[in-house]
C-alpha cells in the first residue's frame, strides 16, 4: 500500500512539472502558439467534390437502325448516359487493338448501321475513361486517345474506340456486356432527332436532317459570393488578404503567389497560382489535374461536364449541360475553364449556376437544318471555311422580366475564328443576342 501511495504522489508530481514546463513554453512562445491556434480555428469553405466518372462522361447518344437511319436521342425523364454508364462499369474491356482507316473507311464507321455511339465534345484519354468507367488500363495504353465509342449490335463482343480528329482509333473485347439492357433503355427515348455525320473542313460534323425542334427552358440562378471562393481558393480569412477596389473588379492577394479578381459586372472570377507546379506532361495527367483544380473550386453545379482539351496550352473548359445540350454564354470560355502552367494554374469560372427549372414562357422557335443554316451564313457573307466546329446547344440569356431567370434558348453554336458564337449573334451581331448575359443582368 505504501508503494502504491508512493507512486501516486510522484505521478501527480511529474504531471505538476509538465503542466509549469508547458505554461512556461506558451509564456515565452506566445507568437508561435498564438499562430497554431489561428490555424485550427480557421474556418473551413463546405464544398461539393465531383468524381471523374460525373465530369469524364460522353455527352452525346447516337443510335442507327438496320436501315442506317441515324438518330441523336434522349430522354427527358431518365439521363440515358447515366443509365448506361452504370452498366457499362460492370463490364470488362480487354486489352486495346490498333485499326486502321481511310477517310472513306473512317466515315463508313462512324455512320455504320445498327450500333450504338457515344460520343464526347472533345477526345479524351482511355486512361481517364478507365478512371470513369472502372476499368483497369495499362501503363502503355493510358495516352491513347478517342471522341466516340461506338457498340455495333452485329458485333455485341465489341466496342470501338474511334479518334475522329486524326481518323485513327482501336477496338476492344468486351466480357460480361449486355447490349439487350442497353437496346431495352434506349427504347424510351423522349427525343429523336435525324442526323448524319459528314466531313466538313476535314472535321467531322453533325447534320441535322430536318428542322430541330428542342425543349426551350427558364432556370432560376443563383449568384454565389465572391467570399466563397476567396476562403476556397486563397484560404484563410479574406479580411487578412489584400484588397484592392477597381470600378467593377474586386481583387484579393495572399501577397506572394495567389491571386483571385472577381468582375462584378461579369460575374466571373480570375484566379492564379504560382505557389506550386502541377503535372500536365500527358493528357491523362493533365485531365486528371483539371478535375482536380474544378473540385478546388467547390461548389459547382452537378450538371457539369467535360467539353474541351486544348494541348499546345493545357487547357480544360468544363461546361454546364441541359438535356444532353452544353449550355453557352455563360463566360468567355464555358462555365469553368482550367489552364495548367508551367509554374501553376489559372482558373476562369462564372459566379452564376443555373438551379430549378421553370416553365418556359414560350415554345423554342425550330431551327432550320444544319445545311439550311450553314448556307444562311454564306449568304451573309461569312467564309465557312473559317468555321472549325458546330453544336447544337444552349444560349444562356437573362429573362426580360426578371434577372433573377435565365431563359435557355436552343441555337446553333458554331466555332467561327477561333471563338464559339451563336447562329443569332452571327446573322445580327448589333442585337441582344450578342451582350453577355451578365452584361445584362447588371
Amino acid at each position: 500500500m505504501k508503494i502504491r501511495h508512493l507512486l501516486l504522489k510522484l505521478s501527480l508530481v511529474i504531471m505538476v512539472i509538465i503542466s509549469l514546463v508547458l505554461s512556461w513554453l506558451i509564456w515565452t512562445n506566445n507568437a508561435r502558439f498564438q499562430r497554431d491556434t489561428t490555424d485550427v480555428a480557421t474556418p473551413k469553405t463546405q464544398t461539393t467534390s465531383k468524381n471523374v466518372n460525373e465530369v469524364y462522361l460522353p455527352t452525346q447518344l447516337l443510335t442507327s437502325n438496320e436501315t442506317g437511319a441515324k438518330y441523336l436521342v434522349y430522354n427527358n425523364k431518365e439521363n440515358l448516359i447515366d443509365a448506361l454508364h452504370k452498366k457499362m462499369t460492370k463490364w470488362r474491356f480487354a486489352r486495346p487493338q490498333k485499326m486502321n482507316f481511310t477517310s472513306k473507311s473512317y466515315l463508313a464507321a462512324v455512320n455504320q448501321a445498327d450500333a450504338v455511339s457515344l460520343v464526347y465534345p472533345h477526345n479524351i484519354s482511355y486512361g481517364v475513361f478507365g478512371k470513369a468507367f472502372k476499368q483497369k488500363v495499362a501503363r502503355v495504353n493510358q495516352q491513347r486517345l478517342f471522341n466516340r465509342i461506338i457498340l455495333p449490335a452485329a458485333h455485341a463482343d465489341t466496342a470501338y474506340f474511334l479518334n475522329d480528329q486524326h481518323k485513327t482509333g482501336f477496338k476492344v473485347t468486351l466480357r460480361h456486356a449486355d447490349q439487350a439492357a442497353i437496346q431495352a433503355r434506349l427504347k424510351k427515348t423522349t427525343m429523336r432527332l435525324p442526323v448524319t455525320e459528314k466531313w466538313f473542313n476535314n472535321r467531322l460534323q453533325m447534320y441535322f436532317l430536318r428542322n430541330v425542334k428542342v425543349t426551350q427552358y427558364s432556370y432560376l440562378v443563383t449568384k454565389q459570393s465572391p467570399t466563397t471562393f476567396v476562403t476556397s481558393l486563397l484560404g484563410g480569412d479574406p479580411s487578412a488578404l489584400e484588397t484592392k477596389e477597381q470600378k467593377d473588379l474586386t481583387t484579393y492577394s495572399d501577397g506572394t503567389y495567389k491571386n483571385l479578381a472577381v468582375d462584378h459586372r461579369k460575374g466571373t472570377v480570375d484566379f492564379e497560382d504560382y505557389s506550386k507546379d502541377i503535372a500536365r506532361k500527358t493528357p491523362t495527367v493533365a485531365l486528371t489535374n483539371g478535375h482536380q483544380m474544378l473540385n478546388k473550386i467547390g461548389n459547382t453545379p452537378g450538371n457539369m461536364r467535360y467539353f474541351d482539351y486544348e494541348t499546345k496550352t493545357h487547357t480544360m473548359v468544363y461546361r454546364s449541360y441541359v438535356e444532353g445540350l452544353p449550355v453557352f454564354n455563360q463566360t468567355d470560355f464555358g462555365a469553368v475553364k482550367v489552364q495548367l502552367l508551367k509554374n501553376g494554374v489559372k482558373l476562369n469560372f462564372s459566379l452564376y449556376a443555373l438551379q430549378v427549372p421553370l416553365p418556359a414562357d414560350k415554345a423554342a422557335t425550330p431551327l432550320p437544318t444544319t445545311q439550311t443554316a450553314l448556307d444562311r451564313l454564306s449568304a451573309a457573307g461569312y467564309d465557312l471555311t473559317k468555321i472549325t466546329g458546330i453544336k447544337l446547344g444552349y444560349h444562356w440569356g437573362v429573362n426580360a422580366s426578371s434577372s433573377s431567370v435565365i431563359d435557355l434558348t436552343p441555337t446553333y453554336y458554331y466555332h467561327y475564328n477561333g471563338k464559339w458564337v451563336s447562329f443569332d449573334q452571327l446573322l445580327n451581331p448589333t442585337s441582344d443576342a450578342a451582350t453577355t448575359s451578365e452584361e445584362r443582368a447588371e
